[in-house]
């Protein structure tokens, strides 16, 4: 597995790669970064794919610029960029929380280039939160993230995302969450996508609205026991994507690729054959 970065659109990207074969592109979700899918790339790679986990605009080792229109349309674009300066003309895209939402965007702005979608437990059917709208304001949102990088914060709010937490709470795990909304160039970025609540938003964008449009294979992951995205929001998923498989697993929370790896790859690896 190797560290690739790359200036894309005027912004530098950061991704990690594996293997060669067909295409498969790794979306994050928020707070997170590219590492959360280094087992699975790793994986994937041995079964006879290219796996390319990339760390989205504002967040891992990707850069954080504070003025960026962060927002679905610029992030579905470098994606589209980044696969075309790399000569990949289709990719499979596989995104987590956020990035499905992402993914989605690529999707409808670009559709020549997704090939198939698997989401998992993703974003974008969902009302904004208070806390995400307040988390814009200067000064509050990133104080906000200053204290909620608080390890014992970090530990609470990533048990709240697991169905059976203490096997996955790793000292490694909540490092890693703590260092996403840690510092001053992770903590201005946040706070300025944030800001930009509306631009990201699936719904505000328009995008949404848009779903009917999809023509690709599109798998959906989700854990019986979700409590950041309850079940309820797959459903809607479900329903407003053309042709969506849902796949619930059990006694699994928010993160079915590190709660509930085995079932998970199975589904993974199955509707991936067809493109092989």
């Amino acid at each position: 597995m190797r560290s690739r970065w790359l200036r894309v659109k005027g912004y530098q990207l950061h991704w990690i790669e594996a293997g060669y074969g067909p295409a498969v592109v790794f979306l994050h979700g928020f707070a997170g970064s590219c590492d959360d899918w280094a087992p699975t790339v790793d994986w994937l790679a041995r079964q006879g794919y290219r796996a390319l986990a990339v760390d989205a605009l504002g967040f891992g080792r990707s850069e954080k610029p504070v003025n960026a229109p962060y927002g679905l349309d610029l992030q579905s674009d470098l994606y589209a960029a980044l696969l075309n300066t790399l000569g990949i003309e289709q990719a499979i895209f596989v995104a987590h929380s956020m990035g499905g939402k992402y993914a989605l965007a690529t999707a409808l702005r670009h559709p020549q280039r997704v090939s198939r979608l698997a989401l998992i437990a993703t974003d974008g059917f969902v009302e904004p939160s208070p806390l995400t709208i307040i988390g814009g304001w200067p000064i509050v949102g990133e104080a906000i993230l200053w204290l909620s990088a608080h390890p014992a914060i970090v530990r609470a709010f990533l048990a709240a995302a697991f169905h059976n937490p203490e096997p996955y709470l790793t000292a490694e795990l909540i490092e890693r969450g703590r260092a996403a909304i840690s510092g001053t160039a992770n903590r201005r970025a946040l706070t300025s996508l944030s800001r930009r609540y509306a631009a990201t938003d699936l719904s505000l964008t328009g995008l949404r609205a848009r779903l009917g449009e999809l023509r690709v294979p599109t798998l959906l992951i989700w854990g019986a026991h979700d409590r950041v995205f309850p079940l309820s929001y797959a459903e809607t998923a479900c329903r407003e994507i053309p042709g969506a498989q849902l796949v619930v697993i059990p006694d699994c929370g928010h993160f079915p690729h590190i709660e509930a790896v085995r079932p998970f790859r199975g589904l993974l690896s199955g509707f991936l054959v067809p493109v092989c």
